[in-house]
């Protein structure tokens, strides 16, 4: 199985729910948080903007933000290979919660990349077109970033998590290649 193949399997099944949801003619789906303004509300550190899953149009619930939950992860034995100098290690994971370690860049450095990675994937200006399973290809979430230095090895990790939403699994593929290409020592998700 190739990498491709793994992240659209890790995909499928959160996917098909947020989808299902998408169906629905009564919500506002993979909306943006923003500002009475319209301007993107932003959070954390570094200051991101975030979508939720949906929102309802009408009834009871009209104007609450939710969230679809993965409700099985696919199992799979983890994954180890070389991407340049980089060691990639991939776990099981639900692609509305990957949990995200960079090692080998500095904090600033790594930050720079993850946060120019998922303004990409954002869509802020709400560009992107439905799909044909009524979703539109974004980020919805990352956490803000924290340092964990490892005692054994004195090296210091970068440690988030990121809810991909809708986006492909090329997106991820794009954030390893990104990681690499700046010279990261190991990328681990899981």
């Amino acid at each position: 199985m190739t990498v491709t193949e793994l992240f659209t399997a890790i995909r499928a099944s959160y996917v098909a729910l947020l989808s299902a949801t998408a169906q629905k003619d009564q919500a506002h789906i993979e909306p943006a948080y923003r500002n009475a303004d319209g301007t993107l509300a932003l959070e954390g550190n570094p200051a991101l903007p975030c979508r939720a899953d949906f929102i309802p149009k009408t009834g009871p619930f009209a104007g609450e933000a939710y969230t679809v939950d993965a409700n099985s992860q696919l199992e799979f034995e983890p994954v180890h290979f070389q991407l340049s100098a980089t060691d990639i290690h991939i776990q099981p994971f639900t692609w509305d919660w990957l949990n995200l370690q960079v090692h080998g860049l500095q904090p600033d450095i790594a930050g720079a990349i993850l946060a120019d990675w998922f303004m990409a994937y954002f869509d802020g200006e709400d560009e992107n077109q439905a799909n044909e399973q009524g979703l539109y290809g974004v980020v919805h979430f990352m956490s803000a970033f924290s340092q964990q230095v490892q005692q054994v090895q004195q090296a210091q990790a970068l440690q988030l998590t990121i809810d991909l939403g809708s986006v492909p699994g090329s997106a991820l593929e794009d954030l390893m290649l990104r990681l690499s290409d700046a010279g990261a020592q190991a990328v681990h998700l899981g």
